[in-house]
């Protein structure tokens, strides 16, 4: 929890079969086992004085790219942030004109980097340069299909791309109970699939006893890769990570929490193992860590409030090559965070 210093402890409780390596060794290196408190500290100088006339809106949307600059959504704006916190641009919004999405939703910046975010409202995903060019869309502008259909979206939450195989994977889960894959280059459809691997169905009745574990999806609103090939996913309504191969094989499941909703977004620790998963619960305004090997939940960080280091609805979130955490938040907190990562503490 956030203590008055701003001082974020999460506790890490390590056996001997955990380790974690520096960011900066390969797979080769020697990566020695470690026991203690993983510190992060709420950074109350970043972002740093935005121009006087800026008013944030709902930050639906964070992601970091290979720069470490911070790029975020703010209502219908992109918003580009360098390491320290300085604003270096911003383009859509208002001023972009009457064909420009009406409200930004996720964000991804891939490993060419190009600028991925989703007008959800409008069942559409863009594709931008670093400067706003749209370069590609999937689906059609205020057209939602069903999960069945390849080329209709429904309101699409979060994405990512793959940076070997160049492959799009779309979190279709407002409306949709899918995980949909395309060509990020030509937009061609892939593949798809539902929680554990099955066909999506829209039809599926929910279980009312909490004890049967939904097949489908239910709001499925989180998506990112690990490092080893392995697709998690936020399913948000249903507070549980799943994990898959990169071809839809199910391999692994934990519910997060027992409250509704715990599941918004996921991100990974910097270290060469990404031995840590984020997720972000937007519900009870913390973020949950988990060991990923096990997905044993070990600690968590925030509280719901508006001061520094507490959070107000954390809606996604990313983490840098030193390992700080970025949270953006929509409403009440409407604003983005930056976590330090101070280094592992005594227990």
């Amino acid at each position: 929890m956030v203590s008055t210093q701003q001082i974020a402890t999460i506790t890490i409780l390590l056996g001997s079969s955990l380790i974690i390596g520096s960011c900066a060794q390969d797979n080769t290196s020697e990566i020695q086992p470690i026991e203690g408190i993983a510190l992060l500290e709420a950074d109350p100088n970043w972002p740093l004085q935005m121009p006087e006339d800026w008013s944030w809106g709902q930050v639906l949307g964070v992601s970091v790219d290979a720069q470490d600059h911070i790029w975020v959504t703010h209502s219908s704006q992109v918003v580009e942030f360098d390491p320290e916190g300085n604003l270096l641009r911003t383009w859509g919004g208002t001023q972009a004109g009457d064909e420009w999405p009406r409200m930004l939703h996720g964000l991804f910046v891939d490993h060419n980097d190009y600028v991925w975010s989703g007008a959800r409202e409008q069942h559409t995903i863009f594709k931008f340069t670093k400067d706003g060019e749209v370069v590609l869309t999937i689906g059609q502008l205020d057209q939602m299909g069903n999960s069945s259909e390849p080329y209709l979206l429904g309101r699409p939450a979060e994405f990512y791309v793959d940076p070997d195989t160049n492959e799009l994977y779309v979190a279709d889960g407002y409306t949709n109970r899918r995980i949909i894959v395309y060509d990020a280059e030509t937009g061609e459809y892939l593949r798809q699939w539902g929680a554990y691997g099955n066909e999506p169905d829209d039809d599926y009745q929910y279980p009312e006893e909490e004890a049967q574990a939904p097949q489908q999806f239910r709001l499925l609103h989180g998506i990112t890769s690990s490092k080893d090939d392995l697709v998690y996913v936020a399913d948000r309504t249903n507070s549980r990570v799943q994990v898959f191969n990169q071809d839809g094989t199910f391999v692994a499941e934990k519910r997060v929490s027992d409250g509704p909703s715990a599941a918004f977004s996921l991100a990974f620790s910097a270290d060469v193992n990404q031995h840590f998963l984020y997720v972000a619960d937007g519900t009870t305004h913390r973020i949950l860590i988990l060991r990923r090997e096990t997905l044993e939940v070990l600690g968590e960080v925030g509280s719901e409030g508006s001061g520094v280091g507490q959070l107000g609805r954390p809606h996604n979130i990313a983490t840098d090559s030193k390992g700080n955490l970025y949270v953006a938040e929509a409403n009440p907190g409407m604003r983005v965070q930056k976590f330090s990562f101070m280094g592992i503490g005594p227990l």
